[in-house]
């Protein structure tokens, strides 16, 4: 793979792929490379009942402390689990400092930790705090809503109380019952099959060549972008400074390392092209500012990541990489989940 890649980033620099049939002939090359990317089957779940549940927890305002605010305001079905706007509004009435991360495939993370800045262990965590002293509480107001409200709320309705007892048998409908839920729930929102993947899958015709050579470049030195986006979910769950804030510290604001001031989780790029604008702080509003963003390099600090560096590109290379962004798209069976 290492080879390829330099071989694929050499053809690439000096202009010897003025299309991608020129360099296609190295099938085995392609082939293992195509390999990384192919998609594993759907999660199993565990418990069928209890991610029903959890669904219905997901778009129900109940469990916020207004009684306004579902986790689906943050998390759109048709925006691969994202939102459009750069900052949510917060259960407070008041804008929160990052946007949104889309919950596409999180079920596949496995034990990665969850959010832009990792301080949640778990998506159960992750709900818990959200509800208790998140975005989805009113701490910010002067009238806050204790978690036990919200708790009788949910057991004063006999049709979740049911759905609790069978989903979770003799277990209590609190806080940790309700995170569970919908933890269960958010483990089902699985990427659909995009044009990426039938391709992937032997349908030449499944996406332009554009995406192809987008595809090729996107795997190599030249480009740098599977350092962090690898593997199937085009993400390696970790955290890295890219250079994009000088304000907030991210997860340096959860660990005391000095490498992880101003880091951020990579977000997986399934749907990306849906969800403008980008980063966690919508600092660019197109997919081609990303682009002229790594190409400058980000903020040079001691914290910016070394898989950060000036990067030159042409005006085609830029647009492959669009292209091939632009076919992870899912099909419009991915609002399966909405209500």
């Amino acid at each position: 793979m290492a080879v390829f890649r330099i071989v694929a980033a050499l053809l690439l620099t000096i202009g010897a792929v003025p299309d991608f049939s020129a360099w296609a002939q190295t099938q085995d090359e392609l082939a293992r490379m195509k390999s990384e990317y192919r998609r594993p089957p759907p999660l199993p779940v565990q418990n069928p009942t209890l991610a029903e549940l959890g669904r219905e927890l997901f778009f129900e305002p109940q469990i916020s402390a207004s009684g306004k605010t579902a986790c689906a305001a943050c998390h759109h079905a048709e925006l691969g689990w994202g939102v459009l706007e750069p900052r949510s509004r917060n259960d407070s009435g008041k804008l929160t400092s990052r946007k949104s991360q889309p919950l596409l495939g999180i079920g596949h993370a496995g034990k990665a930790l969850v959010g832009w800045d990792g301080r949640s262990a778990t998506l159960e965590d992750q709900a818990k705090a959200s509800i208790a002293t998140g975005s989805m509480s009113m701490r910010e107001t002067d009238t806050p809503v204790k978690v036990e409200v919200i708790e009788a709320r949910i057991r004063a309705n006999p049709d979740y109380v049911a759905k609790f007892q069978a989903a979770l048998p003799g277990a209590p409908v609190n806080l940790d019952s309700i995170a569970t839920a919908l933890a269960a729930f958010e483990r089902t929102l699985e990427p659909q099959p995009a044009p990426f993947d039938r391709w992937i899958e032997g349908d030449e015709n499944a996406i332009p060549d554009s995406a192809k050579r987008g595809f090729a470049l996107f795997n190599t030195t030249k480009s740098m972008c599977f350092t962090c986006h690898s593997g199937w979910r085009f993400t390696d769950d970790k955290f890295h400074d890219i250079g994009t804030t000088t304000t907030d510290r991210g997860r340096g604001r959860a660990v005391k390392d000095e490498d992880m001031q101003f880091a951020f989780k990579t977000p997986t790029l399934r749907s990306v092209a849906l969800r403008p604008p980008y980063m966690h702080n919508a600092s660019q509003a197109t997919l081609h500012d990303v682009m002229k963003h790594y190409e400058k390099g980000g903020i040079d600090r001691p914290s910016r990541s070394p898989l950060m560096m000036p990067l030159q590109l042409t005006d085609q290379e830029r647009g492959d990489l669009i292209a091939f962004m632009e076919t992870l798209n899912e099909t419009p069976a991915a609002s399966v989940g909405a209500r």
